[in-house]
């Protein structure tokens, strides 16, 4: 069996307050993207493999997997390939992405002895936007990002810049400060922005801290403010994107920097 699993932007993102338990309680739009990682399953050992050889211990398909198999209480035969397409460290969730489709995936092949919120409990386990993918579309995400509400989809394209550096998400959060986060926003004003076409109210903290960080991020960042664009930080990077076409200035621009550039648009997930 062949699924997709596709990436995500965060069309916003607002950091609210440090948790008990270490994490950052978040506020964030989700949104599915046309830039897909390629699955293959079939019957076997348990095994999963990837075209960067991500050790499999490593992996969160096979941690994902491993707790399912506790939940099923029985051992899964199954042996999964995956041919990655999604950039790492990318700010584009395609771990997350690949635990959630092949999760879905697999209870389907299984007659889906598991509902949908065991589906959530094993996906939290593993990756806070994991949950999302179980979705796909447009979503908020409040909690780690893990307590996840549909809303409308949006139908946009969407050009997605790589500044070829992979940035350690733990590595941002650790850099946040009290003064990046914000202690109150407007929920129904954001997500009636969103709906209505409205971009303006769409911030990223987390980003802004990750270009202090990572310079190759505020690169790109500038170049697309330069030509006129609202260029967003996806997640914590190191993906820069704005809403829209890529034009031929984009595209000479980031060749002749050895970026790689992706041209997508909205999809409803897997």
């Amino acid at each position: 069996m062949r699924v997709l699993s596709p990436a995500k932007v965060n069309l916003g993102l607002w950091l609210l307050e440090k948790r008990t338990d270490g994490y950052h309680e978040i506020f964030t739009v989700y949104h599915s993207v046309s830039l897909f990682d390629e699955i293959f399953i079939k019957e076997g050992p348990l095994r999963v493999q990837t075209s960067n050889s991500i050790p499999q211990e490593e992996n969160l398909v096979y941690k994902a997997l491993k707790v399912m198999e506790r939940y099923l209480g029985k051992e899964l035969e199954l042996s999964v390939y995956i041919q990655k397409n999604i950039p790492q460290g990318a700010g584009l969730g395609g771990g997350s992405s690949n635990c959630a489709v092949v999760l879905k995936t697999v209870n389907k092949i299984l007659g889906e002895p598991l509902s949908m919120e065991e589906l959530q409990e094993i996906a939290k386990k593993i990756s806070s936007d994991a949950v999302f993918f179980l979705y796909g579309g447009t979503a908020v995400g409040r909690g780690r990002g893990d307590i996840v509400q549909p809303i409308d989809h949006l139908d946009l394209k969407i050009t997605i810049v790589y500044p070829n550096i992979a940035v350690s998400t733990s590595q941002v959060y650790n850099a946040v400060r009290d003064t990046s986060l914000t202690h109150e926003i407007d929920d129904d004003k954001i997500i009636r922005s969103l709906v209505e076409g409205n971009f303006e109210v769409m911030e990223n903290r987390l980003g802004e801290i990750a270009m202090e960080i990572f310079p190759e991020m505020k690169e790109a960042y500038r170049f697309l403010k330069y030509l006129g664009y609202r260029p967003m930080v996806s997640g914590s990077g190191s993906c820069i994107f704005y809403i829209g076409e890529a034009s031929q200035e984009v595209k000479r621009g980031a060749a002749l920097r050895g970026w790689r550039l992706y041209e997508v648009k909205s999809c409803d997930g897997v």
